[in-house]
């Protein structure tokens, strides 16, 4: 049986790779448990435990995630997590942490975006290229002002029922909807490409940080953030932005996240007018293409990962950067 099965998106029909899902949790240190035979029915044998024969145990199991672009560090949480796990949709590179950080639920991130430490509750995607720095919070739970209490012990009852005479809590629970609180606290947070989080910010459930926008460390950001702009302060306000309205304007044409900052050698990054114009040059004479985003995907909890997904078109880039360096040694 193929493991292959064709996906049509935006009217294109591609070959895509179906999920492999092994028998267990993928745990470095573990010796290699041979191979069961396919069933009779044909099918996908089961991936081995990870790690490679030989090699010393660690107390880090998602390291060998590293070499598919997702680096997680020991201190990864799952408060919240349902079953005790979580989906990661990343582009390889990315990374989810660096010391202790909680994650409750599913999460996607971009090429060359990073996380060091904090909360991520509700959020929907972290773009391309963005920067976020320790102790932040993203997408908090929040509970409603304008009612008789603000205790979850008339919205969210069941927090409660490990005190068993709570059994019964359920026919006081008020569901929430935005007809009876603030609607932000019923939407996720968006965090765009280019963008850079200061330590202990602190961003609001339903709040929108635009491309290449800038807040400053310990920032409570309440309300939406307009792409290149650079707030802080509590509640944050503008501070400035980062260029003026034309080079703005150029850039958000450009979109420059686009790219893959490896296809942008020799790019003066620390000139914006002169990365603008070489960009935009090599571009239009066909050097080098935009990268559709595509997210690899794999399943995480305490105990390592499972079902990993690699996209084709990542793994064909990965292919062609290594092969490249083999042939500049």
């Amino acid at each position: 049986m193929s493991n292959f099965r064709s996906s049509v998106r935006d009217g294109i029909r591609t070959r895509v790779v179906a999920p492999v899902r092994t028998m267990g949790w993928r745990v470095l240190g573990e010796v290699p448990a041979p191979a069961a035979p396919p069933a009779a029915t044909g099918g996908t044998p089961p991936l081995p435990a990870g790690g490679a024969k030989g090699s010393k145990p660690t107390n880090n199991p998602w390291i060998g995630l590293r070499k598919h672009g997702l680096r997680i560090q020991p201190g990864l949480g799952f408060f919240g997590a349902g079953p005790g796990h979580i989906k990661v949709r990343f582009e390889p590179p990315a990374q989810l942490n660096n010391t202790t950080m909680h994650v409750y639920r599913d999460i996607a991130i971009g090429r060359y975006s990073f996380l060091r430490s904090g909360r991520i509750r509700y959020i929907d995607t972290i773009g391309r290229y963005t920067s976020i720095g320790p102790d932040v919070t993203i997408g908090e739970g929040e509970h409603p002002v304008t009612w008789l209490t603000s205790s979850p012990a008339v919205h969210d009852a069941k927090r409660f029922r490990y005190y068993p005479p709570e059994a019964d809590s359920k026919p006081r629970t008020i569901k929430r909807h935005e007809g009876n609180i603030d609607p932000k606290t019923m939407q996720n947070a968006t965090i765009g490409n280019d963008v850079w989080i200061g330590a202990n910010a602190l961003i609001r459930r339903g709040v929108t940080i635009g491309d290449g926008a800038i807040v400053a460390a310990g920032a409570f950001v309440n309300k939406d953030v307009e792409p290149y702009t650079i707030v802080g302060g509590l509640p944050a306000k503008v501070i400035g932005k980062r260029f003026s309205d034309e080079i703005i304007e150029r850039l958000l044409e450009l979109k420059w996240w686009e790219f893959d900052v490896a296809d942008l050698p020799g790019v003066d990054f620390d000139d914006i007018e002169k990365a603008i114009e070489q960009i935009t040059e090599r571009e239009r004479a066909g050097e080098i293409s935009r990268v559709p985003v595509t997210y690899d995907e794999v399943v995480i909890s305490r105990k390592g990962y499972r079902s990993l997904v690699i996209a084709p078109l990542n793994a064909e880039r990965a292919r062609t950067r290594i092969e490249r360096l083999k042939q500049a040694e």
